[in-house]
């Protein structure tokens, strides 16, 4: 009789452990999936030229408090978001977006991380506005950004907003939003080329009019690929 038992409960041990194991099997979260804005490193460094025209400071980007999560966050509707819990960023995504912008910009602007080299010499500040994720239609940047010489006030400040379409899928939305700052990296590349070419200019006495000096003139660059772009007036210094 009491080997009859014996057998009995270790039949019911077996049987109570089974069904806790398969509790926890389907209880258990999936691993998690991370992506990265980030560029080809090898490419970006590939790219750089032995004298780079210009010293970048790229500064701390700032991004809506809504989206500043590890999570990615996703929009259902005007109205409404998704956080993805098991969809995250490698990194906080100010970051994620800063060292996109940075990698794009250095190396189509012919530019180095003034962190590597030498004391910074134009000074890169981008504020997003908006980062919106909608799969299956569109990623959109909607971002402030401003370059400024670090030993002048001048400050040239424009406002882009790109619009990337976006095929189904996370994945297709970070392709989306990688795409969209390089965009935006390759108008501000613009940008500084163009504060590089206007700073040359220097005081000048016209005819009849001692001590008149002439300012530099600078515009805010067209945005490539048609997306939408607004331009902020440029907000300048006197020129030296």
């Amino acid at each position: 009789m009491k080997l009859i038992q014996s057998r009995s409960w270790r039949a019911m041990v077996r049987m109570v452990s089974g069904i806790a194991l398969a509790v926890l099997t389907a209880c258990a979260s999936p691993p998690a999936r991370f992506y990265t804005l980030g560029t080809d490193s090898d490419s970006t460094i590939g790219n750089r030229t032995a004298s780079p025209a210009f010293l970048i400071d790229m500064r701390p980007v700032k991004v809506p408090v809504a989206v500043a999560r590890s999570q990615l966050v996703v929009q259902l509707n005007a109205a409404q978001v998704k956080v993805l819990e098991d969809d995250r960023w490698a990194s906080p995504l100010p970051d994620e977006i800063r060292n996109a912008l940075l990698a794009a910009l250095t190396r189509q602007a012919s530019a180095l991380d003034v962190h590597e080299v030498a004391p910074p010499v134009y000074q890169v500040s981008v504020d997003v506005q908006r980062f919106e994720s909608w799969p299956g239609s569109r990623a959109l940047i909607d971002a402030v950004w401003s370059v400024r010489r670090s030993d002048d006030r001048e400050t040239l400040t424009c406002h882009s907003i790109v619009s990337q379409p976006v095929s189904a899928g996370y994945n297709a939305v970070v392709d989306g939003h990688r795409q969209a700052i390089r965009r935006i990296a390759a108008q501000i590349a613009e940008g500084v080329r163009e504060f590089s070419a206007a700073s040359t200019v220097r005081p000048i006495r016209l005819a009849g009019t001692p001590g008149t000096t002439r300012k530099a003139t600078l515009s805010c660059p067209s945005l490539a690929g048609g997306s939408d772009t607004g331009m902020n007036v440029p907000v300048l210094g006197p020129a030296r």
